[in-house]
């Protein structure tokens, strides 16, 4: 029986940094690929067993397969959601119950561009999808 998919939750920050590594990857990873491709990892390669568990619980992940690695087998993960997902999934639960704040939100993210070239790139990308956005409504 299929476990139905968690609505909600969070990531710590191994959690995350894990996650990115196979965000980042086109291919399914073991453990110790994801541990050693970490960038800056201070703790032990070998917590990278239980951060898996965590992510697999939280159906953040999922085996991809089992193969061989050196002389036995072991899984190699893939993410069950995309990085998108997860950002989406953080915005909707802050924002679900508050719609006037996706202004101040929208604001924030233009403020926060490091240059105009890039204040501006913002501003184009954010023209096409109002309207694609308003162009499927019709």
């Amino acid at each position: 029986m299929k476990k139905k998919k968690t609505d909600f939750f969070y990531l710590s920050s191994k959690e995350e940094a894990a996650m990115k590594v196979l965000w980042n990857s086109s291919e399914p990873l073991s453990a110790a690929e994801i541990a050693n491709r970490i960038p800056g990892r201070t703790w032990p390669a070998s917590s990278i067993q239980s951060i898996l568990r965590g992510l697999e619980h939280k159906q953040a992940i999922e085996v991809a397969d089992i193969v061989k690695l050196g002389k036995s087998y072991g899984r190699v993960f893939r993410p069950a959601l995309s990085a998108n997902e997860y950002v989406t999934m953080q915005f909707d639960r802050y924002y679900q119950d508050d719609e006037n704040n996706y202004r101040p939100m929208i604001s924030a993210l233009l403020g926060s561009a490091p240059n105009r070239q890039k204040k501006d790139s913002v501003i184009t990308e954010l023209k096409a999808l109002l309207e694609k956005y308003e162009g499927e409504g019709s």
